[in-house]
Parts: structure tokens; sequence; C-alpha cells
């Protein structure tokens, strides 16, 4: 095993869609798998308007994301942690660029998640976030 390279981690961030959102609640970690969105210097997540995690990151925007990946007999490995406060994001245009993230990410037409925008944006429960992608870290083996 051995570290990434800057380049394998943001390459790795922006070929992937799934990753873990871990928060805190309270002293406790709390985490939801979720899709995102990577621009290069932000990923784009969100999740459930008045969830859990809503709650956790309005109390404490302290939070990790965490994408990692594994062969069933762990000869090959790679994951990657950013670590950084998340922002949430409250304009129609800071969420319209958060869903096109998403979806292009995941390789769907930029509109795939607009009906998502306006249930967002003036919600006062929405957990619409952007993370920094500045303190990361990775681990690779077996590539």
């Amino acid at each position: 095993m051995r570290d990434m390279t800057q380049t394998e981690m943001l390459d790795f961030i922006q070929y992937f869609t799934w990753g873990t959102l871990i928060g805190v609640e309270g002293e406790k970690p709390y985490a939801v798998e979720l899709s995102y969105g990577f621009d290069g210097t932000f990923i784009y997540c969100g999740s459930l308007p008045g969830g859990r995690m809503a709650h956790c990151i309005r109390d404490n925007a302290n939070v990790a994301f965490k994408i990692c990946e594994c062969d069933w007999g762990y000869e090959r490995y790679r994951a990657v942690i950013v670590e950084g406060r998340a922002e949430r994001m409250t304009s129609r245009e800071d969420i319209v660029l958060a869903v096109v993230q998403i979806a292009r990410q995941r390789k769907l037409p930029d509109h795939a998640f607009a009906g998502v925008v306006d249930r967002l944006v003036d919600n006062p429960e929405s957990n619409s976030l952007r993370i920094a992608v500045t303190t990361i870290g990775g681990k690779i083996a077996g590539y």
C-alpha cells in the first residue's frame, strides 16, 4: 500500500459517483451514503432536508467525505478522504450549480435533477452542501 498522488486522488474523486458523508452528531460520528458531483475544487452533495445529517451540519459543519473501492480479495484497494467544513448552499444559483455537477458526475443531462432545485431553494431545512477539496488523503494498493 502507498499514498496516492494528488493527481490520482483528484482523478479518483472525478471517476466515482457515490461516497460517504461523515458528520458529527454531538460527540458521535454519523454517516450517510450519497451521490455527489466534483468540479475540481468542491464536492457537491446533499442529504434529506431536515434529516439527521442536516441537523449534524447545522450544529457542526466539520465533515469528512470518503470514497473507496476494493476487490473481494483485498488485493486491489483505493480510498480517498476529504476533510473540511460543509458549506450549506441556499441561493438558486449555487443549488443549480450543485445539481448540475451531480448530474454530470453521473453522466446524465444537466437538467436531470432540475426538479430538485425548487424543493431546496428557500427551504430552511434543505441540506445542499459543498465541501472544498483542500485537505485530502488517499491510499492505493495493487494498481
